[in-house]
C-alpha cells in the first residue's frame, strides 16, 4: 500500500505575511496619491462654482441694471 502524504497544500503562514505586508505597502503608496487626487478635484469643483456665481452676478446686474 502506498503512504498518503499528509501534508495539506496552501499557504503557509510566512506566505500570507509576506502578501499582507505587500498589500501594506501599496495601500500606504497608494492612499496619499488618493487624498491629493481628492483635494485637487475638490478645489477644482470650488473654482468652477466661483465662475458660476461670477456669472450668474454679471447676469443679475445686467438684468436689473439701474436706469438713471
Amino acid at each position: 500500500m502506498k503512504q498518503i502524504s499528509k501534508r495539506m497544500a496552501g499557504f503557509t503562514l510566512v506566505e500570507i505575511m509576506i502578501v499582507v505586508a505587500i498589500i501594506g505597502l501599496l495601500a500606504a503608496i497608494a492612499i496619499p496619491n488618493f487624498v491629493k487626487a481628492r483635494k485637487a478635484s475638490q478645489a477644482s469643483a470650488c473654482v468652477n462654482n466661483m465662475r458660476q456665481i461670477a456669472g450668474a452676478k454679471a447676469t443679475w446686474a445686467l438684468e436689473y441694471k439701474k436706469t438713471g
